[in-house]
């Protein structure tokens, strides 16, 4: 029986520091996790220990605060308030990145597809853009 999500997360926060939010949390293979924190992610086992694989990295991170996720196959696709960044599991290097400080992004789905909306930083009430993102189909 798989430890409750609550305590994988207390098992990644260093004793004494402060608690970190998960931003996102996915199961990719029956004994690994991927936990979404601020601007990292790290690849846990199941008691939350970060797992060491030749096939995966077991930290990623970003220069950003990332505000969603997406699993692909052999990637991840980490999504911030002025973009996007994707990031090889096996290699840790940038894949492909969208960022532009003049549109605000938001991640709508990732179900089949992944769709993304943009909308001028300055006019956050005007009409959107709406983005299928090519090729990009969510594996988890």
């Amino acid at each position: 029986m798989s430890p409750p999500v609550s305590g994988l997360i207390t098992c990644l926060c260093p004793s004494g520091g402060n608690q970190v939010d998960a931003i996102h949390v996915t199961q990719l293979e029956r004994d690994t996790v991927l936990v979404c924190l601020d601007k990292n992610l790290k690849i846990v086992n199941l008691q939350g220990k970060l797992k060491s694989s030749k096939k995966l990295a077991s930290e990623l991170s970003f220069d950003f605060c990332i505000g969603s996720v997406v699993c692909l196959q052999d990637s991840v696709l980490a999504f911030w308030k002025h973009g996007m960044q994707g990031k090889s599991f096996k290699s840790n290097e940038v894949t492909q990145e969208i960022s532009d400080q003049s549109r605000v992004f938001r991640l709508l789905g990732s179900d089949r597809v992944v769709v993304l909306e943009s909308r001028p930083t300055d006019h956050p009430t005007a009409q959107s853009n709406l983005y299928i993102l090519a090729g990009h189909e969510n594996s988890y």
